[in-house]
């Protein structure tokens, strides 16, 4: 009987220690194999390579950070691993770190709906090699420490737009509260404005400007007019009267006579 107790207890040692070092080694090959595979890329990527990337920071992820972001970071590595070919050192290493966060999201749950919920906090930015690799280094040290991963996450609120554009809008729409429809942006509405300020200064400029003319002209004419009246009354004075000629001309004839 104790025997048979015995070669139980070795059995289930047995079995667990079994179980123990197979877990044990596929930790170790993994971590190995993504440090190996970032360190490779690192090295083979230009530094100044700008890859982009959809995540969303530590501070507003919380909890939930590793959640959020192993969908968006995989189709980041995806679309990386695109740019080189079949046979690419490159693309094989990449494909090591797909399968990793494959694995991680395999075991998630209501990872469609946890991130709808924070849809509005992802940012898209383009990050150097260096920064990038590691962004997805943290992001599997994190997997790893943080198994027990929670399947609800609360967002906080979407960012809203700053206080004083919020008060002009308020102000200048008291009444519905709501703007009304631009079918141009803002900007092309100014520049269409200030060009029309153009022609409108030209129309008045021209009016102005053929009033003045209409204006001299009258002036021209009656200066004339005026100007013919006093000539034609100064040759008149010139000239003696009728009746003063026909004096002279008969004082003449008696003379004569």
């Amino acid at each position: 009987m104790k025997k048979s107790k015995i070669w139980i207890r070795i059995c289930v040692h047995l079995l667990v220690c079994t179980t123990f070092g197979v877990h044990s080694s596929e930790f170790g090959d993994a971590v190995t194999d993504d440090i190996t595979s970032i360190s490779l890329l690192k090295q083979n990527i230009p530094k100044d390579y700008k890859i982009p990337v959809t995540y969303i920071p530590k501070e507003v992820g919380g909890m939930c950070w590793v959640t959020l972001n192993v969908f968006h970071l995989e189709l980041s590595l995806r679309g990386l691993a695109d740019k080189f070919g079949n046979i690419s050192s490159n693309k094989y290493n990449i494909s090591i770190l797909i399968e990793m966060l494959k694995e991680t999201r395999y075991h998630m749950k209501n990872l469609e709906v946890i991130t709808s919920d924070f849809e509005c906090h992802y940012r898209d930015e383009k990050w150097q090699t260096g920064h990038y690799f590691q962004f997805v280094e943290d992001f599997l040290n994190t997997a790893r420490s943080n198994r027990d991963l929670p399947e609800e996450c609360d967002p906080p609120p979407c960012p809203t737009t700053t206080k004083a554009s919020a008060t002009t809008i308020t102000t200048q729409y008291p009444a519905s509260g709501k703007e009304p429809l631009r079918f141009l942006p803002e900007v092309v509405e100014r520049s269409l404005l200030s060009l029309l300020v153009i022609p409108i200064a030209a129309i008045i400029f021209l009016f102005v400007w053929k009033v003045k003319s209409r204006s001299n002209q009258h002036q021209s004419d009656e200066l004339k007019s005026v100007e013919g009246g006093h000539f034609t009354g100064t040759e008149e004075s010139l000239a003696p009267p009728l009746d003063d000629i026909s004096e002279k001309n008969r004082l003449n004839i008696i003379e004569a006579v």
